[in-house]
């Protein structure tokens, strides 16, 4: 390891040291465990089975419902702007979130769609 490979490693050490120290104040809770990453289905052709249907929603354009995604959904029939989110121990302050549709749109319409294809199976007991 020469030099300046040590000089890098010190400096990412460093940063690394500078974040932990400006977080440390705003941080009061112990960590969340992280979720498990084993799959949810009981089988690989189950899980085929969850895929193809899925691939058939998205490429039908299937767009769910109660997912506030169509616009007899939406206040005023429009697309919102942003949403508050309650934010705080007690909920009282309210965090406007951006909802800008190029981005967040299509990304909502996908989650929906695999979240209401996952629910009928496991409604079914395919899970």
């Amino acid at each position: 390891m020469d030099e300046e490979d040590c000089d890098d490693s010190k400096e990412s050490q460093n940063i690394v040291q500078v974040v932990n120290n400006q977080q440390r104040d705003h941080v009061h809770h112990e960590a969340i465990s992280v979720p498990s990453q084993r799959n949810p289905f009981i089988n690989e052709g189950t899980y085929q089975q969850f895929s193809a249907t899925l691939t058939e929603v998205i490429a039908e354009d299937i767009t769910p419902c109660h997912c506030r995604l169509a616009t007899d959904e939406w206040e005023g029939n429009e697309y919102p702007v942003f949403e508050t989110i309650s934010v705080g121990r007690r909920g009282s302050k309210g965090l406007h979130v951006s909802l800008g549709e190029l981005i967040w749109f299509k990304r909502a319409k996908l989650r929906c769609q695999a979240l209401v294809v996952l629910s009928y199976f496991l409604a079914a007991g395919r899970e």
